[in-house]
């Protein structure tokens, strides 16, 4: 700031492109009462990215924004997906916080809401005994939930690319005839845990969204780079913007695209005519 006293600074928000999330989506099954006061709802995040493919997928297509519907699997240590109806957010996997939905490097992605009081009770295991609750602040659960979970703990690493290496290579040494400790299983767990979560939530927006769907885009640093994710999912890979990596009998389009969320925020800094103005 001192070194540019006569620029402007402009915030964007990452939530912006969720506001059309419906309230039967974006609420939650508690007292409305509270949640309004406390803004206790879905806000959904990387939002900057969805605007960014929806515009460089709509080119692609040669079609209209307000005629597309897109299912965005952003995918990368912090994962998230998007169902997009007619150009507008209708959902999305994160929820108040990007703690809800898909599992991330750290993060643990959807969980039973008590799971971690059972995770830090002095049982050991699952249990109702209050003598053996522990006093969770809300902010310690947030930090284990948030920083202590995902491949992390599953697997020891936040690296995906790792993940897939080590599996593979598992499976080489399976074929080839050698043992293979229990310990290793935990490299196909994690991946299959990833792939599962992302599965689950492409069918739902596929219902969502009536069967309408234009194209299923996968993005971020994992959607773009693992060919082993995108052929569990049932596609393969190329390199691009945006790909088209279906085949020439898919009805629907299956694309790969190369988010920037920079330059979709300084695009729409320098298309705001507001931040040119001169006093």
């Amino acid at each position: 700031m001192e070194a540019l006293p006569n620029a402007n600074s402009i915030a964007y928000f990452d939530t912006s492109f969720h506001r059309t999330i419906p309230p039967h989506i974006s609420s939650y099954a508690i007292r409305q009462d509270i949640a309004k006061k406390r803004g206790l709802q879905k806000y959904g995040f990387h939002g900057l990215s969805y605007t960014y493919i929806l515009h460089a997928v709509t080119v692609f297509l040669h079609q209209e924004p307000a005629a597309t519907n897109l299912i965005v699997l952003h995918l990368g240590s912090g994962a998230s997906m998007c169902a997009i109806r007619a150009g507008k957010s209708l959902d999305t996997t994160m929820g108040l916080t990007p703690l809800n939905g898909l599992p991330g490097a750290t993060r643990s992605g959807a969980v039973d809401p008590s799971l971690i009081f059972h995770y830090t009770n002095r049982a050991g295991r699952i249990s109702h005994d209050r003598s053996l609750a522990v006093n969770v602040h809300v902010t310690q659960a947030e930090d284990i939930l948030n920083k202590h979970a995902g491949w992390a703990a599953l697997t020891g690493t936040t690296d995906f690319g790792e993940i897939v290496r080590q599996m593979r290579a598992v499976e080489e040494r399976r074929a080839a005839g050698e043992a293979v400790g229990e310990e290793e299983g935990k490299w196909k767990l994690a991946f299959d845990l990833f792939v599962d979560r992302v599965i689950g939530y492409v069918g739902s927006y596929f219902a969502k969204l009536g069967g309408e769907v234009d194209a299923l885009v996968f993005s971020g640093g994992i959607g773009e780079r693992s060919v082993e994710l995108r052929e569990e999912v049932g596609v393969d890979g190329a390199d691009g913007v945006v790909v088209d990596i279906g085949t020439s009998k898919d009805k629907k389009r299956v694309l790969v695209c190369r988010t920037d969320e920079q330059l979709e925020m300084a695009k729409e800094c320098a298309l705001s005519e507001k931040f040119w103005r001169r006093n």
